[in-house]
C-alpha cells in the first residue's frame, strides 16, 4: 500500500512539473507569435508610409516640370504632394523642400523649405484665387497675405530655364513624420525621400 502511494504521488508530482513546463513553453512561444505579429504591422505600415512619401516626391517633381515659370509654380507643386500624401494623412510640420537639382548654373542647388501648416494662409487679395488655404509656411501662393515673394520661392520662378536644350532640373524633397505605432522601435521617424526632373521646355512665339 505505501509503495502504491508514493508511486502515485511521484506520478502527480511529474504531471505537475509537466504541466508547468507547458505552461512556461505556451507563454513563451505566443509571446514571441505576438511579437511578430506586431512587428510585421509595424513595419507593414512603415513601408506603406515610406511608398507614399516616394510617390509624392515623384508626382510633385513630375508636375513641377510641367508648370515652368508659372508664379505660382511652387504652390501647385505643394498641393500636388499635399494630395497625394492626404490618403495617409500629411501631419503638420512635415516638409517638403523644392529646389533647382541642375549641376551648374547661378541657381544652382537653390532652393526653399517648406512646412506644413494646414489652416493657415487662408485670405485672399486676389480673385479667383486657389480653392482653400495656402497651407504652407513660408506661403508661395501669390495673392495671399501671407505671400513675401522676397522670401519664398528662394529659386525664383522668373529665373528658372525652360528653354530647349538646356532646361533646369527640379527636385522635390518630401520629408514626413512617421508615427509608430507601438512605439517599441522609436516614438517617430523621418522618412525622406526626393525626385528630379527635367523642367519640360515651353514653346515660344515663332517668328512671322
Amino acid at each position: 500500500m505505501l509503495v502504491g502511494f508514493a508511486g502515485s504521488m511521484t506520478s502527480r508530482k511529474t504531471e505537475d512539473r509537466e504541466r508547468g513546463a507547458t505552461l512556461v513553453e505556451s507563454a513563451i512561444v505566443f509571446g514571441l507569435l505576438f511579437l511578430t505579429l506586431f512587428a510585421v504591422v509595424e513595419f507593414g505600415l512603415a513601408f506603406k508610409d515610406w511608398l507614399s512619401v516616394s510617390h509624392g516626391s515623384r508626382e510633385g517633381a513630375r508636375a513641377g516640370a510641367t508648370f515652368g515659370q508659372d508664379p505660382a509654380a511652387d504652390i501647385l507643386i505643394l498641393r500636388e504632394v499635399e494630395g497625394v500624401m492626404s490618403p495617409i494623412g500629411f501631419p503638420a510640420g512635415s516638409d517638403v523642400r523644392i529646389y533647382n537639382a541642375s549641376p551648374a548654373g547661378v541657381w544652382s542647388g537653390v532652393g526653399t523649405t517648406y512646412s506644413y501648416a494646414p489652416g493657415t494662409g487662408c485670405g485672399s487679395t486676389v480673385t479667383p484665387a486657389l480653392p482653400g488655404c495656402c497651407d504652407w509656411t513660408p506661403c508661395p501662393e501669390p495673392g495671399r497675405p501671407t505671400y513675401d515673394p522676397g522670401l519664398a520661392p528662394a529659386w525664383p520662378t522668373s529665373q528658372r530655364i525652360v528653354e530647349a536644350p538646356d532646361t533646369d532640373r527640379l527636385g522635390v524633397e518630401v520629408t514626413y513624420h512617421h508615427v509608430w505605432v507601438t512605439q517599441f522601435f522609436a516614438d517617430t521617424s523621418d522618412f525622406t525621400t526626393s525626385t528630379e526632373f527635367q523642367l519640360e521646355p515651353e514653346v515660344f512665339g515663332a517668328e512671322t
